[in-house]
């Protein structure tokens, strides 16, 4: 692993040094000709990217010719056991972290021009203005090196998206007249940390009857009743990799609608077809309009209003990958996307299936079991009681 992480920090220095390369710069926007020299990075998630890393508060100081973990003294062991590629600097208290800082800048020879990144605080920015060096803001330096997995990376994805599955099977009992939202969410979650995970990737989304024609409902106290369409959308953090799936399920006790069945086929087919055309080179639109497409001509092009996939990784949202805007995010061997779409009909409710796709060298991989058709959920077999030893 260690080697792993000093490959990305190697990484991560290319890129700064890119900076300098003004064709670079005029080619992929206007934060590449911010030159500099250095960068901290204070976002967790690119902290721990960078140094494996694992506990909540640190920052990453990436030097042209050394890199250092700044943390505080509750994390001193860890640091140190998890970040041997690196210099570790510990302050006494959490609020003394910055003097650590100051005083690495002030062992430079010379004054740096240092990247930050845009998503730290107006406060953080003016504290650190003050330690000497030129401060400029870079966006999405580190993002662009965490869009591109390895397998590692990758096996913890799917290895994400497997426990997810199992959770919802374990969950699947409760797919039935009576039980409400809330109590599929937690079962969902519950049962994803039994298998392994860290935790969910975000709270889980249970929508039924016509709240499915919210995106992002909040799971509630409605029950769910006979023929409900439920939308669930959850996912899986394991090793610090998340996964997000989408399913949308018939409560028994009453038959599918005629409409119910056509609006799911109709998502069903978009996924598919999209899902078929993903492959290195394509861009992001070019993905995103074979669904939509599919969609509109069906009739319910203003009925799918978000984007179809995005990025994931360490967080669920770990980039732009799939939507109209994405004429300029070309897909490359190791990028995880999800496919997601969907139809929302106000007063009615919605449909939306979600899987996790690698792209490959040679086309893409499904990290996730697709979904099938629209049925009933059938209720997870009650586990065999081990038999009493004879005696």
């Amino acid at each position: 692993m260690t080697d792993i992480l000093t490959a990305r920090l190697e990484n991560l220095r290319l890129e700064i040094l890119r900076t300098h390369d003004k064709k670079a710069g005029e080619s992929e926007g206007s934060t590449r000709r911010r030159k500099i020299d250095a960068l901290l990075v204070s976002d967790i998630h690119n902290v721990r990217y960078l140094s494996g890393f694992t506990g909540s508060a640190a920052q990453v100081l990436v030097l042209p010719e050394k890199a250092y973990l700044i943390t505080d003294s509750r994390y001193a062991i860890q640091a140190r056991e998890q970040c041997p590629h690196l210099d570790v600097r510990v302050s006494k208290l959490s609020t003394d972290a910055g003097e650590q800082l100051a005083s690495l800048l002030a062992e430079q020879k010379k004054s740096l021009r240092i990247g930050f990144e845009t998503s730290a605080s107006y406060r953080q920015v003016e504290t650190w203005q003050k330690y000497g060096a030129r401060w400029r803001p870079v966006d999405g330096i580190v993002e662009r090196l965490r869009m591109v997995k390895d397998s590692g990376e990758v096996d913890a994805i799917r290895n994400a998206a497997r426990i997810a599955a199992k959770a919802f099977n374990d969950a699947s009992r409760l797919l039935v007249p009576g039980t409400s939202e809330r109590d599929v969410a937690i079962a969902i979650e519950t049962a994803m940390r039994r298998r392994g995970a860290e935790g969910a990737s975000f709270p889980t989304i249970v929508a039924s009857g016509p709240n499915g024609a919210l995106p992002h409902h909040s799971a509630g106290a409605r029950k769910f009743e006979p023929g409900d369409l439920v939308t669930i959308d959850w996912g899986a953090e394991v090793n610090g990799y998340c996964s997000d799936l989408t399913r949308t399920v018939l409560i028994p006790g009453a038959p599918a609608t005629d409409k119910q069945r056509d609006v799911y086929r109709i998502v069903l087919e978009a996924k598919e077809r999209a899902t078929a055309a993903i492959r290195p080179g394509v861009t992001g639109s070019e993905i995103d309009a074979i669904a939509r497409e599919h969609i509109t001509a069906h009739g319910y092009g203003e009925a799918f209003g978000h984007s179809l996939g995005h990025s994931i990784g360490r967080v669920v949202h770990d980039g732009a990958t799939l939507s109209p805007k994405a004429a300029g995010v070309v897909l490359r061997p190791g990028v995880v996307t999800t496919v997601e779409p969907g139809i929302y009909l106000e007063g009615w409710g919605g449909v939306r299936i979600e899987d996790d796709v690698l792209v490959t060298e040679t086309g893409h991989e499904l990290l996730s079991e697709p979904a099938g058709p629209l049925d009933a959920p059938r209720a997870a077999p009650p586990r065999k009681r081990a038999s009493a030893p004879k005696g």
